[in-house]
C-alpha cells in the first residue's frame, strides 16, 4: 500500500521521539505497506531531528522536514500535508511524544483497504498516560464493531453536544478530505481536533471509529491543555468552535449547550474555592461573560469569519 505515509509532527521531542519511532518500528511487516515515514519538525532547538535519524533502522525510508522557524503545530502539519507528492491517498499521524500500541498500524491499514470513498478519517480510542506513570484506560470493546459516523448535520449537532470523541494523533486521514476542509484551523491551540472533525462531518465526510486503544497518549505538563485549562481558556476556544458551527444548532440547542458551559464554570469555581485558587476563581467571571456573549451571537446568527493564514490556504490545492 504505497499510497500511505506516516506523519510524525515534532517540537522539542528529544526525550520522547526515540520511544515514538521505536513503537512504529515494532509494527512489524505492516510497516512495509507504508511508502515513508515523515518527521515534520517545527524548528526544534534540541536534538529531536538528530535522535530521530539515529533511531530509525528500517527499509521504509525516513524523511525529516526542518522548518526554518516555529509556526505552531497546526501550521506545521498543514504545510507538511501541502508538500505531499501527487497520488498519496492517506496519511497516518503519530505525534512525537506519543506511543503506538501493538497492532496500531496493521489495524488502520486494514480499515483503509475496506473504507468507502466517503470515509474521510479513521480513529480509535486511546490510553491516557499520566506523568506519574499510571494509565487511564480507553475503550477496548472487543465485541463492538467499527462504527461509521456519517457526515450529516445531525452528526455535527451531536458532536457539538458530546465534545471531541476523536483524537488526531494515531488516526488516518484521507488527503483529499483534509485539503477540502482546509486542514487544521488557525487561531486555536486546544480545540483544533474537534473543529477539524466537525468540518469533516459538515462537508459530508464520514468518520470511522475503532473501539480499541491503539495509542498511548502522553500527558504533557507544559502542553496547551494544562496551560489553557487553569484560566478557562479552553472554554473560550470551545465557544469559538461552537459559533463557527452554529448553523447546526437550533436556538433551544444553543441555549442548552451554553447552559452546560455555565454549569461547568460553576463547578470549577467551587473547586477553586476549596483549593484557594483565587486567580482561577476570578478568571471564571470573564469566562462567564464570554458564554453569555457567545449564546447571544448564536441566537441572532451573528457569524464570525475564520482567521486566514497559510494554515488555512491548503484547501486551494485540493
Amino acid at each position: 500500500m504505497n499510497e500511505v505515509v506516516i506523519l510524525v509532527p515534532t517540537y522539542q521531542c528529544e526525550a520522547t521521539i526515540a520511544e515514538t519511532l521505536n513503537s512504529i518500528l515494532k509494527q512489524g511487516s505492516a510497516l512495509d505497506r507504508v511508502s515513508e515515514v515523515i518527521i515534520a519538525d517545527d524548528a526544534s532547538k534540541d536534538r529531536t531531528r538528530e535522535v530521530a535519524r539515529q533511531v530509525w533502522k528500517s527499509s521504509t525510508p525516513l524523511k525529516v522536514l526542518e522548518a526554518a522557524e516555529n509556526r505552531g503545530e497546526y501550521v506545521n502539519v498543514n504545510e507538511a500535508v501541502a508538500g505531499f507528492p501527487p497520488g498519496l491517498v492517506w496519511f497516518l499521524i503519530m505525534h512525537g511524544d506519543n506511543v503506538a500500541k501493538e497492532g496500531w498500524l496493521e489495524t488502520l491499514l486494514n480499515r483503509l483497504a475496506k473504507a468507502s470513498e466517503r470515509v474521510g478519517a479513521i480513529g480509535s480510542s486511546w490510553d491516557y498516560w499520566k506523568l506519574n506513570g499510571t494509565t487511564i484506560p480507553g475503550e477496548d470493546a472487543l465485541t463492538r464493531d467499527v462504527e461509521e459516523i456519517p457526515g450529516t448535520t445531525e452528526a455535527v449537532r451531536g458532536t457539538l453536544r458530546k465534545g471531541c470523541w476523536w483524537h488526531i494523533s494515531s488516526c488516518a486521514i484521507r488527503v483529499a478530505a483534509y485539503k477540502q476542509v482546509g486542514g487544521l484551523p488557525n487561531g486555536l491551540r486546544l480545540k483544533g481536533d474537534w473543529d477539524f472533525m466537525l468540518r469533516l462531518l459538515g462537508a459530508g465526510w464520514s468518520i470511522e471509529y475503532i473501539p480499541r486503544t491503539l495509542l498511548l497518549y502522553r500527558e504533557n505538563p507544559g502542553g496547551s491543555s494544562s496551560l489553557t485549562f487553569r484560566l478557562h481558556k479552553d472554554i473560550k476556544e470551545t465557544l469559538q468552535v461552537v459559533r463557527w458551527h452554529q448553523q447546526a444548532l437550533s436556538p433551544s440547542r444553543a441555549f442548552s449547550l451554553h447552559a452546560f458551559y455555565v454549569w461547568m464554570l460553576a463547578r470549577r469555581c467551587g473547586g477553586s474555592l476549596v483549593r484557594f485558587d483565587f486567580r482561577r476563581l476570578l478568571a471564571a467571571f470573564p469566562a462567564g461573560l464570554d458564554v453569555v456573549a457567545s449564546f447571544l451571537k448564536c441566537l441572532f446568527r451573528i457569524s464570525e469569519p475564520r482567521p486566514t493564514s497559510t494554515s488555512m490556504s491548503i484547501g486551494a490545492s485540493a
